[in-house]
């Protein structure tokens, strides 16, 4: 648990995902922004590597499920790990996009001019959702 106190006896505890919300006394800034940023480099290395690793990944389920499907193979037995690989077909909604609901709504109303007063309606009725966060910023 990595906690910090302040002169003050007050403490920001930094386990559980979030600061406290009581005052913190600004002089472990210092010390907190550089935790925050070797946590962010750290995190930051993780995920380009997982990002390659998820293309290598992509690149070999491909190769897998064209052959499964090309020789009408429904399930792959592993010897080396007593597992099966399962090839499944399944149907999923398209995203609703501007240019799906676009298309959508102008079959539906059978008119572009109505289908896109109705994207304009959703468009500047749609609700806002304010996110605070930070960034770190490299000089040049």
């Amino acid at each position: 648990m990595s906690v910090h106190s302040n002169h003050s006896g007050e403490s920001l505890n930094l386990e559980g995902g979030s600061a406290s919300a009581a005052p913190v006394d600004t002089s472990n800034l210092g010390t907190i922004v550089q935790e925050w940023r070797r946590l962010e480099e750290e995190i930051s290395a993780h995920k380009q590597a997982a990002r390659e690793k998820g293309k290598k990944l992509k690149v070999l389920e491909g190769i897998i499920m064209n052959i499964m499907k090309q020789n009408s193979i429904g399930a792959l037995n592993l010897q080396s790990s007593g597992g099966r690989i399962l090839y499944k077909q399944s149907n999923t909604k398209e995203s609703l996009a501007p240019k799906t609901l676009e298309r959508l709504l102008t079959e539906h109303f059978q008119s572009a001019e109505k289908a896109a007063e109705a994207l304009r309606f959703i468009q500047e009725h749609r609700g806002l959702k304010i996110v605070d966060k930070i960034r770190y910023q490299r000089d040049e």
